[in-house]
């Protein structure tokens, strides 16, 4: 018997020490990650919003969250993609910093000129498109600046960068309420949270020089860019397929029923950073049985989420939307099931994301996004509400298994090569 392929009793025992170790800290990450987006939602969704909808009426409002709804889209499909992209790259390139802060600026330029002419009905005088183009470009930026942290998970800087965005947005608010100016609010909760990142981190210095990987990372970027674009478009289907076909009754009444789904959805995004950001740091590529183990388990989760749905939110809408219960009440299995989908297809592309290319996952988005049309042109003029949210459901339930096809066959490629 070969006596150096033993396992001593001490090794065995250092070995589990490790694996406890990198277990405390998966789940240290994903706690600071979690409360660091219930920070920022609860200012948001608690203060924010609601008191801007009372001060400023309805239609000002609705204005109000028109305007923003351009930011949300940019910011997650430009900064996101590229905070990711710097993630996964960085295992076999030596990117530089100039390399994502040109591109950046390159599609924040692209994206401001969309919305000004997009918007244009909207955004009055000259005050209002500056000010819109600096938010836009500062969201953008802080959409990526939390890479810094996810890059050497550090995760209590993490929680701090967005608890500093949470605070900027609640002293914003107090400029707005002294001035009138509601940009006030969003300004100073993105220039806080960049702030801090400038002072504690350094993935904005030397903020132009590019690496000689620049043509690759803008490339590999601008897939995933557009790849982000395409799923934050999807997301917004409802409202503004549902807007021109059935009416504003039916967008409140999808609203209300994916309330509860939308929101548990908001929570994969921190899972999300956590595991991207220990694949990629230690150079892990899941084979076809980890991989299936992932699929397992966000299966098993997704589950529990989903009869947690189906007891909560008749609950929540018997409380909060007492003269909708009887029109929410059909179709709120379905569209649970539906966001639940969403949920772990978001879970599963990440996953994937670390051992394919980034033209899988935008053909995989476009494909998603043309079934969703083709099914809901379809099934809603002869089904109503209830046919459009059959038909997203079904494009869900093909997305879960074309991202799953796609992470078999591609993990079982990568196994056999190496």
């Amino acid at each position: 018997m070969n006596m150096q392929n033993r396992t001593s009793p001490s090794d065995t025992v250092q070995q589990k020490k490790s694996g406890a170790g990198k277990l405390q800290k998966l789940a240290a990450g994903s706690i600071y990650t979690i409360a660091a987006a219930l920070v920022l939602n609860c200012v948001l969704q608690l203060l924010v919003y609601p008191q801007l909808a009372s001060g400023l009426g309805a239609e000002a409002n609705g204005t109000v969250l028109y305007l923003m709804a351009f930011v949300n889209i940019l910011g997650p499909s430009i900064g996101q993609a590229l905070n990711n992209s710097r993630l996964v790259l960085r295992r076999d390139y030596e990117v530089s910093n100039g390399d994502y802060n040109i591109e950046i600026l390159l599609y924040s330029a692209v994206g401001i000129l969309i919305t000004l002419l997009a918007a244009a009905d909207s955004l009055h005088g000259i005050g209002m498109p500056v000010l819109a183009a600096v938010l836009i470009l500062l969201t953008n930026f802080r959409y990526y600046g939390d890479v810094e942290y996810r890059l050497n998970l550090q995760y209590r800087n993490y929680f701090f960068y967005y608890a500093i965005c949470g605070a900027g947005y609640a002293v914003g608010f107090l400029l707005y309420r002294a001035t009138g100016n509601w940009f006030l609010i969003f300004l100073t909760g993105e220039a806080a949270a960049l702030l801090y990142v400038i002072l504690t981190g350094s993935i904005f210095r030397s903020p132009f020089r590019v690496s000689p990987y620049f043509k690759t990372v803008l490339k590999r970027g601008a897939i995933l860019v557009l790849s982000y674009s395409v799923t934050n478009l999807t997301l917004n289907i409802d409202r503004l397929y549902l807007k021109h076909t059935l009416g504003g009754e039916a967008v409140t009444i999808y609203y209300v029923a994916s309330l509860i789904g939308k929101t548990l959805v908001l929570f994969i995004a921190p899972i999300n950073t956590v595991l991207i950001s220990h694949l990629t740091k230690n150079n892990i590529r899941p084979d076809r049985r980890m991989f299936l183990k992932f699929v397992g388990i966000g299966a098993a989760v997704s589950c529990i989420f989903f009869a947690a749905c189906e007891i909560g939110t008749p609950i929540f809408v018997r409380i909060f939307y007492p003269s909708l219960t009887e029109s929410v009440a059909p179709i709120l299995t379905i569209v649970t099931a539906t966001q639940i989908l969403a949920m772990l297809s978001a879970y599963l592309f990440i996953i994937v994301l670390t051992f394919t290319g980034e033209r899988w996952q935008l053909a995989l988005q476009c494909c998603h996004l043309a079934a969703v049309l083709l099914l809901i042109s379809v099934m809603t003029p002869a089904g109503g509400l209830a046919g459009f949210s059959g038909a997203v459901l079904i494009a869900n339930t093909l997305r879960i298994i074309a991202v799953i096809a796609l992470g078999i066959i591609a993990a079982g490629k990568q196994q056999k090569a190496a």
